[in-house]
């Protein structure tokens, strides 16, 4: 206990007399550990919310889109369009594919819908009954239109969170009708608010129909753009996919030196670049850190080699007196540890405090391990052992007749 006394009033002396080098030493250690903190916090946290988002696209799904689809920022943007899907071939792929336990046909469209004055450009998705469970859809208020309406092809929607309240506002919206083009269709719902999908697609301004009615009613065409698939097991969901390719090339009359004029999408397509991404994140955060905890290092060593060189005469008459080497040793390897655990500790907490304050404000859920926290505590602790290993060897072998002589 005198000892680290002793070791904690040199320090303070260190910093009284160097405060540049310490402030240096400490902010480089502290740097090294929150840059960890905060990179792997924000790293769980977007693999959390790619989770949720995963979850919100469905169980095990696959999405079978027509034309040509390219995936940019967990975005899917049509390259080329296709009139080759139809609902006879939704019928076919549920048949003859065992490990399918659920697929639904959509057809999405993008139309200017209007209420009393006020129009809005959005998308409507034509669909059956099963996709208000598949989507995990939660209803605010009304109902979701029933297997009688979707036979029929009824007149009426359910709407997003945010439609609604364009249009209504604090207004109860169920019974009133809206015009989609020019089609009156009555309202008999709205869902609760559930923000944007793994797709990019904000589900909020989103209008729900009837398959039948936006085929027919509409659109007046006799394709879809949109199947959903819901693979029994995660493991099956590549063989699936290469069986729903198999099967729609077949059913489309495609030769083998044809393209396909259909994408097949899973979650790990979906989020191909965003994990491209977050790796180049994840890459760059662990070299910032690491290049943090050489400069802290570099900067513990060179001051404490400095040290060394102007204690020289205390070493000697500590050694004179009857100071063992170790006892120089250890007085020196506890003064660089005393050093980093202020930096480490500094760095704990802004870490802690950067992280939820960046989740925050880019709306990530908010995932810190505890044992991390104390792991990148003890990882910039080891930085200082080992930056003070040399300068306390140094000490510890001074000469005590030449330290003497000084």
């Amino acid at each position: 206990m005198k000892r680290l006394f002793y070791s904690i009033k040199t320090v303070y002396k260190i910093f009284i007399d160097h405060k540049l080098r310490f402030i240096l030493s400490v902010l480089g250690i502290a740097f090294g550990t929150f840059a960890l903190i905060v990179m792997v916090s924000v790293s769980d946290g977007m693999k959390e919310k790619n989770k949720r988002e995963i979850e919100k696209l469905g169980k095990n799904p696959i999405v079978v889109k027509s034309g040509k689809v390219f995936v940019f920022r967990r975005k899917a943007k049509s390259i080329t369009t296709s009139t080759n899907l139809k609902l006879y071939q939704v019928r076919i792929l549920k048949e003859q594919i065992p490990e399918i336990r659920r697929i639904i046909p959509a057809l999405t469209l993008d139309y200017p819908v209007r209420y009393k004055g006020k129009t809005v450009f959005t998308t409507i998705i034509g669909t059956t009954t099963d996709y208000l469970d598949y989507k995990k859809l939660i209803l605010k208020e009304g109902r979701f239109f029933t297997e009688e309406e979707e036979k029929v092809g009824a007149k009426v929607v359910v709407l997003g969170n945010k439609i609604a309240k364009k249009f209504f506002g604090d207004k109860d919206p169920i019974g009133k009708e809206i015009l989609i083009f020019r089609v009156p269709c009555k309202v008999i719902g709205v869902l609760e608010e559930m923000g944007t999908d793994i797709a990019g697609t904000d589900q909020d301004i989103l209008i729900y129909t009837t398959i039948k009615t936006a085929m027919r009613r509409l659109s007046n065409v006799d394709y879809i753009n949109t199947i959903y698939v819901e693979v029994d097991s995660k493991e099956n969901i590549p063989v699936v996919k290469t069986k729903i390719k198999q099967l729609l090339r077949k059913l489309h009359h495609l030769k083998p030196i044809d393209k396909d004029d259909f994408t097949v999408l899973t979650p790990d397509d979906l989020l191909f670049m965003q994990k491209k991404a977050m790796y180049i994140f994840s890459t760059l955060g662990y070299i910032s850190a690491g290049i943090s905890f050489i400069i802290g290092g570099i900067g513990i060593l060179s001051i404490m080699v400095l040290m060394v060189y102007e204690r020289l005469e205390e070493i000697g008459i500590r050694r004179s007196i009857g100071a063992r080497r170790s006892d120089i040793l250890i007085q020196f390897l506890t003064e660089t540890v005393v050093i980093s655990v202020i930096g480490g500790l500094i760095g704990v907490f802004v870490g802690y405090m950067l992280s939820f304050t960046i989740t925050n404000i880019f709306e990530i859920p908010f995932v810190l391990n505890y044992k991390f926290l104390i792991g990148a505590f003890l990882l910039s602790l080891l930085t200082g052992i080992l930056s003070g290993i040399y300068p306390a060897y140094k000490g510890a072998s001074t000469n005590i007749i030449e330290a003497l002589k000084r």
